[in-house]
């Protein structure tokens, strides 16, 4: 007798545990791979240098000249392009902005805190250099007094005792600074176009 398969009979089954077997080895391949994959993964991530974020640098518009005059000098590697007067009332648009997102954002976010303190000094000192001797040391008292709160905002040197008196006085710069510093008031006082803005004016 031969061992023919008879046409039309069922064909021969593995055994149950033979299946039960290569399933058992299937899942347990798939599953290596996912952790290997993911080990790999997380191994990537762990040892990828993170890139260091700059920190923070208030927004300047003026560039030192160095040499010639304002009107006719270079600016660093930049020609001026503008007078005096715009340069002067740009950053007091810009310092008034800044002094009213840190009044606004009294108590909040600390580093956004932070920043407009940063900011509204650095305007605040721009617009000084614009001014005549004279001028300047009438400014200095509201530079001087918002450059230490700047300075307390971002050590976080202030007790809680103290954030009424520093509202206040951020307050009264602001008061002074916008009723004594516009520059309709101010502009028999700001710089001429010919006056080299690299020497130090200030008194």
């Amino acid at each position: 007798m031969t061992n023919d398969k008879v046409p039309g009979s069922p064909s021969p089954r593995f055994p149950d545990n033979r299946i039960s077997s290569v399933r058992k080895f299937l899942f347990i391949s798939l599953t290596v791979c996912l952790l290997a994959e993911a080990g790999c993964a997380t191994v990537q991530k762990k040892f990828t240098r993170k890139k260091k974020e700059p920190a923070h640098i208030p927004s300047v518009i003026y560039f030192s000249a160095e040499g010639g005059s304002a009107s006719g000098g270079q600016e660093g590697p930049y020609q001026k392009k503008y007078s005096n007067a715009y340069y002067y009332k740009t950053h007091f648009t810009m310092w008034k902005s800044w002094q009213d997102e840190l009044l606004l954002g009294w108590g909040g976010n600390n580093k956004k805190w932070a920043r407009s303190a940063q900011e509204a000094y650095s305007h605040l000192t721009e617009m000084n250099r614009y001014l005549v001797p004279a001028k300047q040391s009438q400014l200095r008292p509201q530079l001087d007094s918002l450059s230490q709160i700047m300075r307390k905002i971002d050590s976080g040197s202030y007790a809680k005792s103290e954030e009424g008196g520093l509202r206040t006085e951020l307050e009264k710069i602001k008061r002074l600074v916008a009723a004594d510093f516009y520059y309709d008031k101010v502009k028999g006082s700001v710089l001429a176009d010919d006056v080299d803005l690299g020497s130090d004016t200030q008194s």
